[in-house]
């Protein structure tokens, strides 16, 4: 799931999932992004925190305290590049952080550590 206002780089992070092999749905707000949330659980979640509709920490918090979302990884994608907005994220219930712009590679990797790591079995 790809919770991302930008239409370009939503494209480019849903097309970086599936040259993984993934299926992806996309959302360009908070309130598309966990409506869509609702209606099944993915295997990850790549985040933004810029919503134009919400706080990306709230939606973080709020998709943590949703039970059948609680364990799945949440992969922050951000130009904040402060330690304050990275410590917030994590506080907020984030498992990765990859800053704006970044290399398709690097956020690969990202996607399959954090895949790896979760408790969530890969559909």
């Amino acid at each position: 799931m790809v919770i991302e206002d930008d239409p370009d780089a939503r494209r480019l992070l849903a097309a970086c999932l599936r040259r993984l092999g993934m299926r992806v749905r996309e959302a360009a707000t908070a309130a598309q992004g966990f409506a869509q949330l609702e209606r099944g659980t993915p295997d990850l979640i790549c985040l933004d925190l810029r919503l134009p509709d919400a706080n990306g920490f709230a939606l973080c918090e709020r998709i943590r305290a949703t039970p059948n979302l609680r364990d799945v990884p949440i992969l922050v994608i951000t130009a904040l590049a402060r330690p304050i907005d990275r410590a917030q994220a994590e506080v907020a219930g984030a498992d990765g952080y990859v800053l704006k712009p970044f290399r398709a590679d690097a956020f690969a990797d990202s996607v399959i550590e954090l895949i790896a790591l979760s408790s969530v079995a890969p559909s």
